[in-house]
């Protein structure tokens, strides 16, 4: 996967709480960025599917999970 850099002005006491978590999980700042967007658009896509559907909420996370698998799948390839 190609990365680009980016610039965030962030609030002391977030970037703070960026560090702090970073450093406890023993991963870049960047990668706790990016894990906290991609459980955002987890939410974002659960909504989404609830909202289109009669589904309740066990059926439609395991509906993004098969989607997300898929995803992983493609990209892989």
């Amino acid at each position: 996967m190609q990365r680009q850099r980016v610039i965030l002005d962030l609030d002391q006491a977030v970037a703070a709480l960026l560090a702090a978590s970073a450093a406890d999980a023993h991963v870049s700042e960047g990668e706790i960025v990016e894990r906290a967007l991609r459980a955002m658009d987890l939410r974002a896509l659960v909504a989404r599917i609830r909202a289109r559907s009669e589904l309740d909420e066990d059926e439609a996370m395991g509906l993004v999970q098969e989607e997300l698998r898929a995803a992983r799948a493609d990209r892989a390839a």
